[in-house]
């Protein structure tokens, strides 16, 4: 079912694009609940939908010789799986539902063949993407160095 296209506004990485654009990605998104506990995806995992994270909270973890550890909380209106856009299209951690939350979903498929028919949406999907990323980087890396100043 599709969403309204207010709700794809809410997301930074969407903002820049036009009504007509926000309408095509609403129409290849779908609101889903999950319980707390619930494993969005696994590190690993071949990417096939990109999550905007409506309510609630994710745990993010990377795997370890000692198993699983938790390096990272994300929270409503944040853009989860981003991995799965970017080559190799595999997902980089395992996120889990921290408590109840509310997320949209929308196949990576989709994704590329309306970025295939509008490149410039593309772009602009992409440049956002890759700021987040980036920006998760930069926040993981002074979480865990903090006296570099970068």
């Amino acid at each position: 079912m599709a969403t309204e296209a207010k709700m794809i506004r809410k997301f930074e990485c969407f903002r820049q694009l036009t009504d007509a654009q926000v309408e095509a990605v609403a129409e290849i998104s779908n609101s889903i609940c999950y319980q707390k506990g619930h494993v969005l995806f696994k590190e690993g995992d071949k990417g096939d939908l990109l999550y905007l994270l409506i309510q609630g909270d994710i745990e993010v973890f990377y795997e370890s010789p000692e198993g699983l550890d938790r390096v990272d909380t994300v929270s409503s209106e944040e853009v989860i799986g981003c991995s799965a856009i970017v080559p190799p299209y595999v997902y980089t951690a395992t996120e889990r539902a921290l408590n109840d939350v509310e997320v949209l979903e929308i196949k990576i498929s989709e994704l590329r063949d309306l970025i295939e028919k509008d490149p410039q949406m593309g772009i602009k999907i992409q440049e956002h993407i890759m700021k987040i990323l980036n920006d998760r980087i930069l926040e993981l890396r002074h979480r865990t160095y903090p006296q570099t100043n970068s």
